[in-house]
């Protein structure tokens, strides 16, 4: 569960919004990483600019559920 806002002054509302939005732009494009996940970063306008490095892990005993885990840059 994301945190209402995190310590760098970013709301969950404004990474949602950043990853949901067409106007984003893969500033790294998706790559499988050596443990399974996929990667990227994107960069986008949510209130300010902002760019994010996400990592999707599928979990192995159930394949329909992701873990989504962000770093704010």
């Amino acid at each position: 569960m994301l945190k209402n806002e995190c310590r760098n002054g970013v709301t969950s509302g404004q990474i949602l919004t950043l990853l949901k939005s067409r106007h984003s732009v893969f500033r790294v494009r998706p790559y499988p990483s050596p443990n399974g996940d996929w990667k990227f970063n994107l960069k986008g306008m949510a209130g300010k600019a902002i760019e994010l490095t996400v990592a999707l892990k599928n979990h192995h005993q159930d394949p329909t559920s992701v873990l989504v885990t962000v770093w704010i840059e």
